[in-house]
């Protein structure tokens, strides 16, 4: 049978096709009850962010894919703590921690903000997310203390990210996880290009253990014409991207930044992996 989610960069077919998931399915379902149950304590969050998270180019395939793989770690582990490193505050950290009840799921986030929200959301649920307000390079965690760690479109925007990955090489337990997407810019137009990406990868590797065949020809399968981008997301539904308002702005923006104004929309794609920290100790 055909595993739904998997390293890499998703196909376009393959994201049309997942989103009548099961894992999609059940996320969408949560996601709507918990966007109205808590609409007043996400009120300013939302302001500065994104009303409906799941439903964002690529979170659609980016909260199903960290799904299928904490499912998996649930279900050979048993009792595991879990961290969402860079959360926000969205629906998913509480969909897991309803989800699995074996499952205790931490967040950890730079805003001190958000620390009112999450406690807010809390007192409305059965089980409580453990949130802490802390500098990714420099979490307030023990040495081996979580058995899986996801990080959702977070590196890609932070200046030094092999710092933040010794961190979550310090904190994952032996034998545990690491699970990482990020956005890439396939013009150079957005924040983390290609060449960036495949550093981001050799950094990864550095530290986790993934299949060698993750970082072969990584150059011409980030163009690959099958993979699924922006451009696919916006045929099948223009809502799905993010940038509100006259896209000369953005693309102004876009300039100062990269030095290139790019076409419109933006081509990104988006990249998921899954790590293991080896069981031989240093």
């Amino acid at each position: 049978m055909k595993k739904i989610y998997y390293n890499g960069i998703p196909s376009a077919r393959d994201y049309t096709e997942a989103l009548s998931s099961k894992q999609f399915l059940e996320l969408q379902a949560y996601s709507g009850k918990f966007l109205q149950e808590n609409e007043s304590a996400l009120k300013d969050y939302i302001s500065r962010w994104v009303g409906d998270p799941l439903h964002q180019w690529s979170r659609q395939w980016e909260y199903p894919f960290v799904y299928s793989n904490v499912s998996k770690k649930v279900e050979d582990n048993g009792n595991s703590l879990i961290l969402d490193a860079g959360s926000g505050v969205t629906f998913f950290s509480f969909f897991l921690n309803a989800k699995f009840k074996s499952a205790d799921v931490y967040c950890c986030d730079y805003d001190q903000k958000l620390s009112a929200v999450y406690d807010e959301i809390n007192n409305r649920q059965d089980s409580k997310v453990n949130f802490t307000a802390s500098d990714l390079r420099c979490l307030p965690y023990e040495k081996d203390q979580f058995d899986l760690i996801y990080c959702i479109s977070v590196l890609e925007h932070t200046d030094n990210f092999e710092s933040i990955i010794d961190e979550f090489y310090r904190v994952i337990k032996p034998g545990g996880e690491l699970v990482v997407t990020f956005d890439v810019s396939l013009d150079g137009s957005r924040e983390i290009d290609i060449d960036k990406s495949i550093n981001l990868l050799n950094a990864l590797a550095k530290r986790f253990s993934l299949d060698g065949h993750i970082l072969n020809n990584l150059d011409s399968r980030f163009l690959d014409s099958n993979n699924f981008t922006t451009l696919t997301a916006r045929d099948i539904n223009p809502r799905l991207l993010p940038w509100v308002g006259p896209s000369v702005l953005h693309r102004i923006k876009s300039y100062v930044k990269s030095g290139k104004f790019g076409s419109w929309p933006p081509p990104m794609t988006v990249f998921c992996i899954s790590l293991t920290k080896s069981t031989d100790r240093e």
